[in-house]
């Protein structure tokens, strides 16, 4: 149940009564100005709100449109892991009914390596092909595994780093939120996380549901 009281001593955390009522507990961090270092500081923010024990956080940006419609977007990047699974499953919980886009990257294994060993663009584009047919397998097998609202697999062959190739979809696609679920616990791991959240902050303009790191067994 959702309360609109903050436990963290954190300013601009409540919910707007005007967006519905949500399933899911949340803390909604309103976008904050910084003469200096903006996404850095609201990457912070919404990860001190996790770390100090919020289910999710919604970071909302300034000057969108709101309250989100019935026929909302949620853009969803997974990697079709049973902990991202699980991830969507809380997000879908957490947002109002909204229809959701499953990203998936898709790499061809071991393309530069048989680069490298002179293989033919031939032979690679077979195991392109056979790469996204999988990957487009995959992609449909976890989005049915999800219930409660229309969920649409979407396959991008991932030639740029993974945080270019969400902004990039992101900026055609024009999400109202962008879900994301904390990495595994680790320094090196924590550090990338990192990286990536506030990369994809200063590249996108939709709002931000960030999720702990789920764990499933």
């Amino acid at each position: 149940m959702f309360t609109e009281t903050c436990p963290l001593p954190l300013d601009g955390c409540a919910w707007d009564p005007s967006a519905g009522p949500l399933d899911g507990e949340m803390l909604v961090l309103h976008w904050q100005a910084h003469p200096c270092w903006p996404v850095r500081h609201n990457a912070g923010r919404a990860l001190r709100a996790l770390r100090g024990g919020a289910r999710a956080v919604l970071l909302v940006r300034a000057g969108r449109e709101r309250p989100y419609r019935r026929d909302g977007h949620a853009l969803f990047p997974s990697d079709l892991s049973p902990a991202s699974l699980d991830s969507l499953r809380r997000a879908i919980g957490t947002l109002p009914p909204m229809r959701f886009t499953l990203l998936h990257g898709c790499r061809v294994s071991g393309e530069g390596s048989m680069r490298a060993a002179g293989v033919g663009e031939a032979a690679l584009d077979a195991c392109r092909r056979r790469s996204e047919a999988a990957a487009r397998a995959a992609g449909l097998r976890f989005a049915a595994q999800a219930e409660g609202c229309e969920v649409r697999p979407l396959l991008a062959l991932q030639r740029q780093p993974w945080h270019a190739v969400v902004a990039e979809h992101a900026a055609m696609a024009r999400p109202d939120v962008l879900v994301l679920s904390e990495t595994a616990s680790g320094p090196w791991a924590a550090w990338r996380w990192r990286a990536r959240l506030r990369a994809l902050l200063a590249r996108t303009e939709c709002d931000l549901l960030l999720l702990p790191c789920a764990r499933t067994a």
